[in-house]
């Protein structure tokens, strides 16, 4: 897939790619190539559109804005195999680029399935850590919330026929999810922007393979995994994080964040944003980008403002 010329004026930086594990993810890098690196991660179903607002800003402050598009979703390969896109091997993918990009004192900005993805791969490579930034997502089990207990929408996407039917045939997540969530309306073209990229038939399969894989009791599908990353959690003490969060969010609501706050007490925050939900990078984009930068520029000791 490449980028249509009526993307252009809304997201204008040029995609790159690398091979990773044997399909070819797609990632935004701007910005100088010796500063410090900010890895943006996106969660489902968005792409490195949902983060539009923070790379002029990042790249012009002197940091290396990095914005992948998972494996099955935005311009990266979607792989139909639902084997090939569980946690696992989106961490690893996550890894592989690192490694080939040589990333070092990098930061973690994530959301949504951007947490537990881009949180796993950091601790696989924590040596190079610099910091995290953790905004309305999760990297635990024992807490659900309403959403995801509730029968409509969430355990119907669970359902062995009526999931895909919504999901890969009707496409209610992947062609409607952030246009039908904005708290600041989003123009036709933006929401065009986030759902065009699963408008080719059956290239969705992420967008249902990803709550599927979200463990909400013991023995379901992610349980070990998730309960693993829980346990690593505390190698993160000496790694600064900064917890923004949008209580509006029904996905992952201000409870997530106390847990966080629990489970890393040296975290800073959380920095609550009214006016937004769960695609909060859309709905407040820039408002956040203002606590990142001084936050950045102070656990870094780069000077930067």
């Amino acid at each position: 897939m490449t980028k249509p010329a009526w993307l252009q004026p809304l997201f204008p930086w040029e995609q790159h790619s690398a091979v990773v594990n044997g399909r070819r993810m797609s990632y935004i890098d701007e910005g100088p190539p010796a500063g410090p690196p900010v890895l943006l991660l996106s969660g489902n179903p968005t792409w490195g559109f949902l983060y539009r607002d923070f790379i002029q800003p990042l790249s012009a402050a002197g940091y290396r804005a990095i914005a992948p598009d998972w494996i099955g979703a935005g311009y990266s390969d979607h792989p139909r195999d639902d084997s090939a896109l569980t946690l696992a091997h989106h961490i690893a993918d996550l890894v592989s680029l690192l490694d080939q990009l040589d990333l070092r004192g990098f930061t973690v900005v994530c959301q949504d399935w951007g947490g537990p993805q881009g949180i796993g791969a950091a601790l696989q490579r924590i040596e190079r850590l610099g910091s995290l930034v953790i905004m309305n997502t999760w990297c635990f089990t024992g807490l659900v919330s309403k959403f995801h207990a509730s029968p409509k929408p969430w355990t119907t996407w669970h359902a062995p026929l009526i999931g895909p039917f919504f999901m890969k045939r009707i496409k209610v997540l992947s062609h409607h999810g952030p246009s039908v969530t904005t708290a600041r309306g989003m123009s036709a073209e933006e929401a065009r922007a986030y759902h065009h990229v699963f408008d080719e038939p059956d290239s969705d399969s992420v967008v249902l393979t990803w709550p599927r894989t979200i463990p909400m009791q013991e023995g379901d599908r992610g349980w070990a995994d998730m309960t693993a990353l829980e346990r690593r959690l505390p190698e993160l003490q000496n790694t600064p994080v900064l917890l923004l969060w949008a209580p509006g969010d029904e996905v992952f609501p201000i409870e997530f964040a106390h847990r966080f706050k629990e489970l890393l007490p040296h975290a800073e925050g959380p920095v609550e944003f009214d006016r937004a939900r769960h695609f909060l990078q859309d709905d407040r984009g820039p408002d956040l980008v203002k606590e990142i930068l001084p936050f950045l520029g102070r656990v870094l000791g780069r000077g930067r403002k």
